[in-house]
């Protein structure tokens, strides 16, 4: 890989390494990737040769190898791209006013679940699976770009929320982890072993069942509120 794009790989954004190809070596670039993109998820990363992705880009090796020194760098390439165009949008950005607690959470959860129940998504997760055990680094650029992000975007809202009073976290870090798994309990392991995909009924259950239990833990109440429910009036055979 060039000298720029492995920037890009390492933590630059892809649309700054775009930016900085000539019009034409971009197109041969996004060529390529496609054409990897085809051929990984058809007959696998292990049974799809360089020449083939030559063929199928329409370029020569040469210039092939302009872009990629090797097969595992143009799929590292790949699942960085994959997850910055494809992956999760972003969950959530400080508006600056008044957090609306339970219906913010609904808008991150509904991003995030439907994100990763996408066919292209799920593509892609395959493919990180099948390679990462062999090629650490497609698990740590996957991570970084998608839950990783996804993480951090929730701890970010659950901070700001805190700082309006409105939740009691100990572990932010922690809390984001655990609401998002609220939130995709199984239905992403079914999908990714090519089970039916959730209903939209489900869907919903999820994710307001989850927001139900996740605000059950951290939603800040009154001191009076969680007293009564720490000691219940006992009204029964008083006198």
């Amino acid at each position: 890989m060039s000298m720029r794009l492995r920037k890009a790989v390492n933590g630059k954004t892809a649309q700054a390494a775009d930016a900085e190809l000539r019009p034409r070596a971009q197109a041969k670039y996004r060529q390529i990737l496609d054409s990897a993109r085809v051929l990984f998820l058809d007959q696998g990363f292990d049974a799809t040769s360089m020449d083939a992705i030559a063929r199928e880009a329409g370029v020569s090796k040469a210039t092939l190898y302009v872009h990629f020194d090797d097969k595992d760098d143009l799929l590292l390439a790949l699942v960085n791209d994959e997850c910055k165009r494809y992956g999760p949008k972003t969950l959530w950005r400080d508006h600056g006013g008044r957090i609306d607690l339970r219906a913010e959470l609904h808008a991150i959860a509904t991003v995030f679940l439907e994100a990763f129940l996408d066919q292209r998504g799920l593509a892609v997760h395959r493919l990180v699976m099948s390679c990462a055990s062999r090629y650490p680094r497609v698990g740590e650029v996957f991570m970084k770009s998608g839950p990783d992000r996804c993480d951090a975007e929730v701890a970010a809202f659950l901070r700001a929320a805190q700082k309006q009073e409105l939740v009691d976290v100990p572990d932010v870090g922690m809390a984001a982890t655990q609401f998002l798994s609220l939130i995709q309990g199984k239905e992403i392991l079914k999908w990714a072993l090519s089970m039916k995909a959730p209903s939209p009924a489900r869907r919903r259950a999820l994710i307001e069942n989850g927001i139900d239990v996740f605000l059950a833990a951290y939603e800040r109440r009154p001191v009076a509120s969680k007293q009564m429910q720490r000691n219940p009036a006992d009204t029964s055979g008083r006198r």
